[in-house]
This record gives structure tokens, C-alpha cells and sequence, in this order.
């Protein structure tokens, strides 16, 4: 069976939140801005900023370069 894992919701909203700032999939902010963006969210903590990178960059919809954060391209 070939299915995807479904990304848990504070994934989710972190990867929107993301995507938003960065002004699309395909996209890139820094390190530093991307985790400003995550803590201005009222819902997440510094803890939960670093985890949610880390959850997001294991499941491959986020990448490292240099000191940014890339948003992977999508198909949609």
C-alpha cells in the first residue's frame, strides 16, 4: 500500500502558515523569519516551532538551504 501519512494538524497549520509568509510552495524565508512567523501564531510556543520544522522537514515538505527554509514544490 502506497499511502502518504497524513501531516498532524499543527504540521498542517505550521506548513500553511509558511507557505503564506514565504508567498508560495517553492518559496523561501530564512531560518530566523520562519520561526518569527511560527511563534507569532498565538497557537504555537518556541518548543513547538522546532518541532514542527523538524516534523516537517522529516515528511520532505521542507528543505534546508544554507540558512533557509525552502518550501518544496507541489503539484497543486
Amino acid at each position: 500500500m502506497n499511502e502518504e501519512r497524513r501531516l498532524p494538524p499543527f504540521a498542517e497549520d505550521t506548513l500553511a502558515l509558511l507557505t503564506d509568509a514565504a508567498g508560495g510552495s517553492g518559496e523561501k524565508l530564512a531560518k530566523d523569519e520562519a520561526l518569527e512567523v511560527i511563534r507569532a501564531d498565538e497557537r504555537f510556543g518556541e518548543a513547538d516551532a522546532q518541532a514542527a520544522l523538524t516534523e516537517l522537514e522529516s515528511r520532505g515538505h521542507i528543505y534546508y538551504v544554507d540558512e533557509a527554509v525552502r518550501i518544496t514544490p507541489t503539484d497543486e
